[in-house]
């Protein structure tokens, strides 16, 4: 039997995992942490559960559709409810303006602050539905490893309709004139760390997602996706542990022969799946057995760095499902960040999911609040972030110390070390940067399967899982048409 190593129980490798043994492949996953579900985790401080990770859930046909592909009905395992209102984004006048499936809500709220805009709204929708179908059949074509190919049938119409010599700046200005509302649709670029007037357009498809296909939440909290993918993966046979890190994989003429686990122990397998963010941060896990060392983007820490504050109150706000307190200054915020200084006047992104099941946190809401700020070491500029947060709560009047039980921040540092991954997303200021795979051309290892190619803007849960099933799709094809003599 063909056995395979998945390094890694993020989201998309289990899902992966589920698909090859599906098929009849022995399969391990192996994870280094003392959990599985990557990004997605709990943290539990003084009774209050803490959802890490992505914060919203769009497209849930995916995970539904895979979850059937399984013999499976969902209904079975988790119940997936829908956030109508899901975003208040406040401006420092307190003007408010909410991001909503209901477009006739749009709509009103378009009429009273940007008529233009909304005399444009239902082209804005077309157009950005367009680029969403672009992009998604962009995805159902053979790896890009090459800028040439997106000038070439079948790429070429897909790439130009994603507007690969525009902003998300310029883009959304030739629909809307209100700057608030402006700020509202180009948060896609500033919440991953880019001026909007450097990001492509292409980040607007993820509003495609929020404001058409709509945001949704797993009752009992996002984590419990990851568990019904663990039942699952268990009901199929596949093996996963928790506390075993994958520190050498066994190659030999380039044909991966085995892994081995916390430098002791030895194991064979046919082919290894592993996330590209694993692959870029640990070469050394081929260099023994290479005459060349595989090519590997440089990965460092850029200026646009992030803070994390986690943060208990005894009582229920009006904190929405999501929620953006922008600052007074976008431009000068990130030209601040770009020089590697604290920005006086932050934006500042909450995520509450006790406004969606104040049933499940009975103490008060437990918090999920988020800053760009530059990477740095230094616990006082990281206490000082802190500070400037929740003066920043303050000044809308979201008093949140008042109702203090604890907080817990996260430094860049911390967040590096914690989720082995740095903000790569920073760098990212062109569209081929999004669509093409480099390390697909570059790497020289036969049967070494890469899960999160894509670091697109719309990249959530359900994109995760799409692409676990695209990847063991063509690991299947293509080790059966080894096994076969046909590769």
């Amino acid at each position: 039997m063909m056995k395979i190593a998945v390094i890694g129980g993020s989201v998309g490798n289990l899902t992966a995992a589920i698909c090859l043994a599906r098929e009849g492949i022995d399969v391990s996953i192996y994870e280094k942490r003392d959990y599985i579900g990557g990004k997605l985790r709990m943290v539990q401080i003084q009774g209050y559960d803490f959802e890490i990770g992505p914060t919203m859930i769009t497209a849930p046909e995916i995970i539904e559709q895979f979850i059937a592909s399984t013999g499976r009905d969902i209904k079975d395992y988790m119940q997936i409810r829908s956030v109508r209102h899901h975003t208040q984004n406040i401006f420092p006048q307190l003007n408010s303006f909410f991001l909503s499936t209901d477009q006739a809500f749009m709509r009103k709220q378009l009429e009273r602050l940007d008529p233009v805009g909304a005399s444009n709204y239902d082209d804005f929708l077309a157009e950005i539905t367009r680029m969403k179908q672009a992009f998604e059949e962009l995805l159902t074509l053979s790896p890009l490893v090459s800028w040439r190919q997106l000038l070439m049938p079948p790429a070429r119409s897909a790439y130009l309709t994603l507007k690969p010599f525009e902003t998300i700046e310029h883009f959304v200005r030739r629909y809307f004139t209100n700057e608030e509302v402006i700020a509202s649709f180009t948060r896609y670029a500033s919440y991953n760390g880019i001026a909007p007037n450097e990001a492509p357009a292409m980040f607007i498809i993820h509003a495609y997602d929020e404001l058409i296909n709509g945001v949704y939440y797993v009752a009992g909290g996002n984590l419990r996706l990851v568990r019904v993918l663990q039942q699952i993966a268990k009901e199929e046979g596949i093996r996963y542990y928790t506390g075993k890190e994958v520190t050498k994989i066994h190659v030999d003429e380039q044909a991966i022969e085995g892994v081995c686990i916390n430098d002791e122990l030895s194991l064979e397998a046919d082919a290894v799946l592993m996330s590209v963010e694993d692959f870029k941060a640990q070469p050394q896990l081929f260099a023994d057995d290479l005459t060349e060392v595989p090519y590997v983007p440089a990965t460092q820490p850029t200026k646009t760095a992030a803070c994390v504050m986690l943060v208990a109150l005894n009582t229920h706000t009006q904190i929405y499902h999501h929620h953006v307190i922008y600052s007074n200054d976008r431009i000068r915020e990130f030209e601040m960040l770009k020089r590697g200084e604290m920005p006086d006047d932050p934006t500042v992104y909450l995520y509450n999911p006790a406004f969606s099941e104040q049933e499940r946190f009975l103490r008060g809401d437990a918090l999920l609040i988020f800053a760009n700020m530059p990477y740095t070491t230094d616990e006082q500029r990281v206490e000082k972030m802190k500070q400037r947060i929740y003066d920043k709560l303050a000044e809308v009047g979201l008093k949140v110390g008042d109702y203090l039980v604890t907080d817990q921040l996260w430094s860049p540092a911390q967040l590096t070390t914690m989720f082995d991954q740095y903000r790569q997303e920073g760098q990212m200021k062109k569209i081929t940067q999004f669509l093409l795979n480099p390390i697909l051309k570059d790497h020289q290892i036969k049967s070494l399967y890469f899960t999160g190619m894509h670091a697109h803007p719309s990249a959530g849960i359900a994109a995760a899982i799409a692409n676990g099933e695209r990847v063991a799709k063509r690991m299947i094809n293509e080790l059966v048409a080894k096994k076969n003599g046909y590769g």
